[in-house]
């Protein structure tokens, strides 16, 4: 399965890790691994993460990789990475 990310999913991974490797870059190493493997994941396997509605009203699934959680969409072939997104900050669901 083709995994496509969109613009503002691709910011939010670069800002996040690149927050956490100014303070660890270990730990910043480890988080970005983690994220890519679950997205890798998630093209592979039929599993899915439970459906979350954003307050945009756009349906998602959602897979945690705390503190982050990928908020993607499947079409035919193609695994659509909406957000990547901080679950400590004000949350993004309706």
């Amino acid at each position: 399965m083709k995994v496509v990310w969109s613009p503002i999913a691709a910011d939010e991974f670069d800002a996040a890790i690149g927050y956490l490797a100014e303070r660890n870059p270990q730990a910043a190493r480890k988080l970005a691994e983690s994220v890519l493997a679950a997205i890798d994941r998630l093209g592979a396997e039929p599993l899915d993460g439970r459906a979350h509605t954003l307050r945009t009203g756009e349906v998602v699934r959602g897979w945690p990789v705390p503190p982050l959680r990928v908020y993607y969409q499947r079409a035919e072939g193609v695994l659509l990475v909406v957000r990547v997104y901080d679950q400590r900050r004000e949350p993004i669901e309706r």
